[in-house]
């Protein structure tokens, strides 16, 4: 007898969840369709940058882990120089950002003897292509850990760092209507998912509203996610001192809840497409919602950490000499020929870079978002104007980006 595909073994253990306890908020939903333990888009190991529906900003160009590498040996350096420093990637993906962060780790030869580097990641199949990746490559010690083992430790000094991975998190879709929000939730009819509006699943989301100051129109939807603030709060706790840098795309509360983005931003990711049949493939796609890095802010601040600056990546990068890695014009010519370098290699290097910095490219879509915790420096190299260093830092100057239509937001 064949084994039906697992997309089609999910779809039947939500249905059998939803005729149990009747709709279910579509954050159940979608937490059941990425991370289920076994039928999970992420616990599979489909997702996590290797490129079949997304490639993130390290599987681009080596440029971004190396640069992260800089302002992290700074951290490290300017935090007075710790015996132990522990570094610690938070949705790991295929491994390429960990590669490229201690290969320029290693050019400082005592902030390699320090770094102790730590990948959490619950897929056992994108583990073990980490650990394939990773073997041999380096002296840096790496191991890998779960959330409740990095429960379990002491406080330590590091540096927490999660690139697209809080954009994944399961997300409460609310829609405003005459009566008040309700919240959509996930029935079946004929066998078929399908969306229908109910009352608000629960008081912490209707604190949330309250305290963002959401007021939705009639028929405005607005993605609220719950999961993000709290571990902001949790990852702030594990350090005694240090730093947490988030790498997303998002907007602040003020810019993200507006009436203009009446679908909110929730996409789909299917083979390189974004599309809005959210209850579609469960299992085979990937469902993203930008952040709200107002809630962030304010979970951290809750939790005794200070946010040390927003800024976008293009200009974090810049600021830390993404330039350095542009391949020199001449290769890209064609004079590089004579000495073996190939230079339709050298174009295509030097166009990855410029996706990671440029205006309009991914280097203005996603933001970087960096906390510290206890007596940490405030003037970190990657939040310095990469035009004008020294003037003021993006920390000082508030990041106001501009607003897009809704079908702009869903074409990026």
């Amino acid at each position: 007898m064949p084994v039906s595909h697992p997309s089609d073994r999910l779809k039947s253990e939500i249905a059998a969840e939803i005729a149990t306890r009747g709709p279910i908020p579509f954050a159940r939903f979608m937490e059941l369709c990425l991370y289920h333990p076994t039928l999970g888009y992420y616990t599979r190991g489909i997702g996590g940058g290797g490129g079949r529906d997304y490639v993130t900003s390290s599987g681009i160009h080596r440029a971004f882990g190396a640069l992260l590498a800089r302002q992290v040996e700074e951290m490290w350096r300017r935090g007075g120089r710790p015996d132990i420093f522990q570094f610690v990637e938070f949705g790991p993906g295929e491994g390429r950002f960990a590669a490229d962060f201690m290969r320029e780790a290693t050019r400082s030869p005592a902030f390699a003897a320090a770094l102790r580097y730590v990948l959490v990641e619950a897929s056992p199949a994108l583990q073990e292509r980490q650990r394939s990746r990773l073997k041999g490559r380096t002296s840096i010690p790496v191991s890998w850990a779960d959330e409740a083992g990095l429960d379990a430790r002491a406080q330590f000094t590091g540096c927490l760092f999660a690139n697209e991975v809080l954009d994944a998190f399961p997300v409460h879709r609310v829609v405003g209507t005459p009566e008040g929000p309700r919240e959509i939730h996930v029935a079946v009819r004929d066998g078929e998912f399908l969306e229908t509006p109910l009352p608000l699943s629960g008081p912490a989301l209707e604190r949330f509203l309250a305290e963002s100051a959401i007021a939705l129109e009639p028929g405005q939807e607005a993605d609220i996610n719950l999961a993000a603030p709290c571990w902001i709060a949790w990852t702030v706790g594990l350090l005694q001192r240090g730093h947490v840098v988030v790498v997303d795309y998002g907007y602040e509360a003020e810019d993200l809840y507006v009436p203009e983005r009446r679908r909110g931003t929730l996409l789909a990711y299917h083979l390189h497409r974004t599309h809005e049949d959210f209850l579609e493939r469960p299992g085979e796609q990937d469902l993203t919602a930008h952040l709200d890095f107002t809630a962030l802010r304010r979970a951290a601040e809750s939790r005794g950490a200070r946010c040390l600056g927003l800024t976008t990546q293009a200009r974090f990068l810049l600021a830390l000499g993404a330039l350095d890695f542009l391949p020199d014009p001449s290769v890209a010519d064609g004079e590089g020929a004579r000495e073996g370098i190939d230079p339709v290699e050298a174009i295509r290097d030097r166009e990855a870079l410029k996706e990671l910095v440029l205006p309009g490219r991914m280097g203005d879509r996603f933001r970087v978002l960096v906390l510290g915790v206890g007596d940490v420096p405030r003037d970190l190299a990657g939040l310095s104007r990469p035009w004008a260093r020294g003037e003021e830092t993006a920390a000082t100057a508030p990041l106001s980006p501009p607003r897009r239509s809704p079908a702009e937001e869903r074409e990026n």
